[in-house]
């Protein structure tokens, strides 16, 4: 593995795409920028690239193509199984709630592109995506792809005749919804405040009649001892684990040193020696969750951005603002509504 800002993906979702583009009819050479493309070419023999590469190219494909369900019908397409040693559990987890506690777990081993959090509103749960690699062109068809397969993963657990409650997705809606609608089954929120599969809370523990809790055991194993062999940057690794446990209020010091497998003296320590600190990193993936939020959010208020951050009021995210961002919630707001006047047909697509 190599060193990436925006971390790292491995290369098999790629190969799966570029398989599906090839069926479909898709030109990828011709839909896709030169410099994009090229992540087509390297993922025939790398083993990771860019955690943005997949986003840009899915993005960029739908875009040239004019396919506002692209992500969707690759999702439905792909071999679930097909992702790497994570993908390989889904079906085998005793509930919905177990399946997602391992995927957050260990998300970072497939890719660096997406975190996910479990919601809990009165009787719903929603499953939300959150975009964290850089997005060329946007993220919506990244993002649908992820909630498709997660659909696919429910369904695999719960049976085939399982529904959502709704969709919610944060961009406009395409001219026609009615593949979405086939797949989902469900009602779809366009323009909603986040990416999310909401579905009833009792759905989290429904016994999965496929269970094998056994062979859970030897695959989870088998990913623990992955991760404590994972040779990806150690910064990276601390920023995927603290993003990751943000809204959960566990991004601390301790929490994030036992994920890593380290005492929290030596994971100070270690990331001395690479010219930063926990507190530095803590700020920097807060600062991108801000910046994210802002951008995506229909309605951006600081209840919901204090819990993004991992706080317990408003008034901390306000001052996190200020002092951190040198701004205040208003002018985020401004910014983010002439960035999404300016990049919507792109978002769209």
């Amino acid at each position: 593995m190599t060193e990436s800002e925006d971390g790292l993906a491995h290369a098999s979702a790629m190969r799966q795409f570029a398989q599906f583009a090839e069926v479909s009819g898709l030109d990828l050479r011709d839909l896709c920028p030169p410099d994009i493309y090229a992540y087509v070419e390297q993922a025939r023999d790398a083993e990771w690239l860019p955690a943005s590469a997949h986003v840009d190219v899915l993005q960029a494909a739908a875009i040239s193509s004019g396919r506002a369900d692209l992500g969707v019908a690759f999702s439905m397409w792909c071999n679930v199984r097909g992702f790497g040693p994570i993908s390989l559990l889904w079906d085998h987890c005793t509930t919905l709630d177990e399946a997602s506690r391992i995927t957050r777990r260990y998300m970072h081993l497939e890719s660096a592109a997406m975190r996910s959090s479990t919601d809990i509103t009165g009787h719903e749960a929603a499953l939300r995506h959150v975009l964290m690699a850089p997005a060329r062109f946007g993220g919506s068809q990244f993002l649908q792809a992820t909630l498709t397969l997660q659909l696919r993963i429910v369904r695999m657990l719960l049976g085939e005749e399982w529904t959502p409650i709704r969709l919610e997705l944060d961009h406009p809606a395409p001219p026609s919804i009615r593949y979405h609608q086939a797949v989902f089954r469900c009602p779809i929120e366009f323009g909603s405040d986040r990416c999310a599969l909401v579905f009833r809370k009792s759905d989290l523990h429904r016994p999965s009649s496929r269970a094998n809790p056994n062979m859970v055991r030897y695959l989870e194993k088998q990913l623990a001892q992955a991760d404590s062999l994972w040779p990806g940057d150690l910064v990276q690794q601390v920023r995927y684990f603290i993003a990751a446990n943000l809204t959960e209020r566990k991004a601390n010091l301790p929490h994030v040193a036992r994920l890593a497998g380290l005492s929290p003296q030596s994971l100070q320590r270690r990331l001395a020696e690479r010219g930063t600190t926990f507190a530095a990193i803590l700020e920097q993936v807060r600062k991108q969750t801000a910046d994210e939020y802002f951008r995506t959010a229909r309605r951006p208020n600081l209840t919901e951005l204090s819990h993004r951050l991992g706080y317990t009021d408003a008034s901390a995210a306000s001052r996190f603002l200020r002092q951190h961002m040198s701004t205040g919630a208003r002018a985020l707001m401004a910014r983010s509504r002439t960035t999404r006047t300016d990049t919507g047909r792109a978002v769209t697509a």
